[in-house]
C-alpha cells in the first residue's frame, strides 16, 4: 500500500468508493444508501482539496481508499475516512487517518450510526461519540415567524455558534446557495433544497432562522440538526418533516462542545 494527496483526477475513483463502501454498509442494514451524484461529491471534494488534507491509498496502482480533514484555526474536522470494502481489516483505514491527524487541539468528526468499526476507530483516538445528527426531510409545513432580513456580523455568528472562523466554507456555499442574514443569525438554501449551515448567536435565534427559511421553502426539504440544538429540533418537528432512519453521531475530543446553535451543511463541512 501508498499513501499519496490526492489530485482532481482522483475524484471519480474516490466516488466509487464512496458508493460502493457506503451501499455496502447501507444495505446490510436493509437502508438505502446516500449516491451523491458525481458533480456534486467532486465539489465538495475540491474545497476540501484547497482548504484542507486529502490523501489517497493505493495499491498496485489502484485507489483503495481516502481520507479528508480540515482545520480551523484550533479546530480539527475529519470529513471522510471511506476505504474499498475489499480493502478493509487491512491496516488502511488507520493508516489513512494518520496521514489527515493534523495538529489541532480540539478535533470532531460526523459519523453514520451503524458504522460500529469506524466508530470504534475513532474512538480510540480520543472522538467520543457526544450527540446524534438528526436528518429531516419532506414538504414543510410551518408559519412564518415574526423575523425580518437584516444585516449580520457573520464572522461573530461563526464564533459564538462554531468557535471558530468559517470564511473559507463561506466562499464555497455562497458560489451555490442562498445566504440569508436574520440579524442575529444566517441561513443557507440550496437549489437541492438542502438547508444549511443555519446558524444563531443563541439557540434561539437558529431556531428562528431555520423556521423562517423552512416557512419559504416551496418543495422538500433537507435539513440536519444536532441532538444537543433541542430548539432547532423542535422547529423541524413543528414543520412536519419526516424523520430520517439512519440517524448520525457527532464524535469530539474532550473539550471540543457539541453545538446548540446551527444547523451544519453537512457531514463533510459540518
Amino acid at each position: 500500500m501508498e499513501l499519496r494527496p490526492t489530485t482532481d483526477a482522483d475524484f471519480p475513483a474516490m466516488h466509487a468508493i464512496f458508493l460502493v463502501a457506503t451501499g455496502e454498509l447501507f444495505r446490510r442494514h436493509c437502508f438505502e444508501p446516500p449516491t451523491p451524484s458525481l458533480e456534486a461529491f467532486s465539489s465538495q471534494q475540491g474545497h476540501l482539496l484547497l482548504t484542507g488534507v486529502s490523501c489517497a491509498a493505493e495499491d498496485d496502482g489502484a485507489l483503495i481508499g481516502y481520507g479528508t480533514s480540515w482545520t480551523r484555526g484550533d479546530d480539527w474536522f475529519l470529513a471522510s475516512l471511506f476505504v474499498a470494502p475489499s480493502a478493509q481489516g487491512s491496516g488502511v483505514g488507520p493508516a489513512l487517518l494518520d496521514a489527515v491527524w493534523g495538529d489541532a487541539r480540539r478535533r470532531r468528526t460526523i459519523t453514520d450510526a451503524i458504522q460500529p468499526v469506524s466508530n470504534v476507530l475513532y474512538a480510540r483516538r480520543g472522538l467520543i461519540p457526544t450527540t446524534p445528527v438528526l436528518t429531516f426531510t419532506g414538504t414543510p409545513g410551518i408559519d412564518a415567524p415574526a423575523l425580518d432580513e437584516a444585516d449580520a456580523d457573520i464572522l461573530a455568528l461563526d464564533e459564538a455558534a462554531y468557535g471558530f472562523d468559517r470564511v473559507l466554507d463561506h466562499a464555497l456555499w455562497s458560489q451555490v446557495a442562498r445566504r440569508t442574514t436574520w440579524g442575529d443569525a444566517y441561513s443557507y438554501a440550496f437549489p437541492s433544497g438542502d438547508i444549511g449551515p443555519v446558524v444563531g448567536a443563541t439557540p434561539a435565534a437558529a431556531a428562528l432562522a431555520l423556521a423562517a427559511e423552512l416557512a419559504r421553502a416551496t418543495g422538500p426539504v433537507r435539513v440536519r440538526v444536532f441532538g444537543s440544538a433541542p430548539e432547532l429540533v423542535e422547529v423541524a418537528l413543528r414543520a412536519q418533516l419526516r424523520l430520517g432512519a439512519v440517524p448520525g453521531l457527532l464524535l469530539c475530543s474532550r473539550d471540543a462542545a457539541a453545538p446548540s446553535a446551527l444547523a451544519p451543511s453537512g457531514y463533510l463541512l459540518f
